[in-house]
C-alpha cells in the first residue's frame, strides 16, 4: 500500500513539475518591430498575457516576426511560426490573420484590429465565433463616421475630404477603404484618395489634394505600416489642411486631432485572449469584444497655426488638449 501511494505521489509530483516547466509558444506577427505604434501595442499585449499568468522567460516564449513593411512576407513568416509549433497565433490585422489561417489548419488565431471579421468570414458571429479565430474587433464603422463628423465641426461647410492611403496596404485593408467611402457618402462628403509608400511621396500626394480643393484630410490605420504619422501631420500643416488621425500619435506629432480606440487596451485584451486559450479555452466559444475605451485628442497648437478656432463643443469632449 505504501509503495502504491509512493508511486501515485511521484506521478502527481512529476506531472506538476512538467506543467510548471512547460513553456507556451505564441507567434506574434507585425508590420514592423519598432516605432510608437508597435511599442505601445506590444506593451499592452504583454500586460494582457501577464494578467493571465504568462510571463516571458518564465512560462512563455513570444516568437516575434516582423514583415518589415512588406505584406508579401507574412505568408512565409506564418509558415515559419507554424513549423515552430506555436500554440497560438497573435495576428492582429487582416493580412496577418489571413497568413496565419492558411499556415496551419488547427492552430488558434487571436486578432485585435480587424474591422469586421464576420464580413471577412473569419468568424460566424461575434457572440459565438464558431471557428479557431477570436479576439478584439474594432468594428469601427461608427468611429469612421465620428471622425468625419468631428472634422465637419472643425471646418464649417466641409464637403471635400482627402484620404491618405499606404498603397502597399490597399489590397490587404480594402475593407477599411470601402467602409470609409460608405461613411463619406452617408454624410454627403466627397473623398479624394491618394496613395503613398514612403515619406518622400507625401509632398506629391498633398499637392494632388490641394489641387483637388479638399478642405481637410483624414488618415486610417493604413498609415501605421511605415510610421508616417509625423511626416503626414507635417505635410498636412504645410498644406494648410486640418488633419484627423485614428492613432493618438498623429495628434501628438502635429496633427489637428485624433479619435479612436485606446490601442494599448485593445492589445492588452488581445493578450488576455491568448492567455485564456493557452489555459485551454476554445476560440469557437469565446465571444469577441469591441473596444471599450476611446480617446479624443486635440492639438491646440496646430489649430492656431491653421487659423482655426476649436468649437467649445469639441473641447469639452476632448480627453486631452495639447497646448
Amino acid at each position: 500500500m505504501r509503495i502504491l501511494l509512493s508511486i501515485v505521489l511521484w506521478f502527481v509530483f512529476a506531472g506538476s513539475v512538467a506543467a510548471q516547466e512547460r513553456i507556451a509558444k505564441v507567434g506574434f506577427l507585425s508590420w514592423q518591430d519598432s516605432g510608437p505604434y508597435y511599442e505601445t501595442t506590444l506593451k499592452g499585449f504583454v500586460e494582457g498575457l501577464r494578467e493571465e499568468g504568462y510571463v516571458e522567460g518564465r512560462n512563455l516564449e513570444i516568437l516575434r516576426r516582423s514583415a518589415s513593411n512588406d505584406a508579401d512576407r507574412f505568408k512565409p513568416l506564418a509558415r515559419e511560426l507554424a513549423a515552430a509549433k506555436v500554440d497560438v497565433f497573435f495576428a492582429p490585422a487582416t493580412p496577418m490573420a489571413t497568413a496565419a489561417w492558411y499556415a496551419a489548419k488547427n492552430t488558434p488565431i487571436v486578432v485585435a484590429t480587424i474591422m469586421d471579421p464576420v464580413e471577412l468570414d473569419f468568424v460566424k458571429s461575434l457572440a459565438r465565433p464558431g471557428t479557431r479565430v477570436t479576439g478584439v474587433t474594432t468594428m469601427n464603422d461608427e468611429l469612421t463616421i465620428k471622425r468625419m463628423q468631428l472634422l465637419m465641426e472643425m471646418v464649417p461647410g466641409l464637403k471635400r475630404v482627402g484620404v491618405v492611403i499606404d498603397d502597399a496596404m490597399r489590397q490587404a485593408c480594402g475593407q477599411e477603404i470601402d467602409h470609409t467611402q460608405a461613411a463619406a457618402k452617408k454624410l454627403g462628403l466627397t473623398l479624394m484618395l491618394v496613395s503613398v509608400d514612403r515619406p518622400e511621396a507625401l509632398d506629391a500626394a498633398f499637392k494632388k489634394l490641394t489641387d483637388a480643393k479638399v478642405q481637410a484630410v483624414t488618415s486610417t490605420m493604413l498609415s501605421t505600416r511605415n510610421n508616417l504619422e509625423k511626416d503626414y501631420a507635417a505635410a498636412a500643416l504645410k498644406s494648410g489642411l486640418p488633419s484627423m488621425f485614428e492613432l493618438e500619435v498623429g495628434a501628438r506629432e502635429g496633427g489637428l486631432m485624433s479619435y479612436g480606440p485606446d490601442f494599448n487596451d485593445v492589445y492588452r485584451r488581445g493578450g488576455k485572449y491568448v492567455g485564456r486559450i493557452l489555459k485551454g479555452g476554445q476560440p469557437a466559444e469565446m465571444s469577441m469584444e469591441q473596444p471599450r475605451q476611446f480617446r479624443l485628442v486635440v492639438n491646440l497648437k496646430t489649430a492656431r497655426a491653421l487659423g482655426l478656432t476649436i468649437p467649445q463643443s469639441v473641447l469639452v469632449r476632448a480627453d486631452e488638449v495639447i497646448q
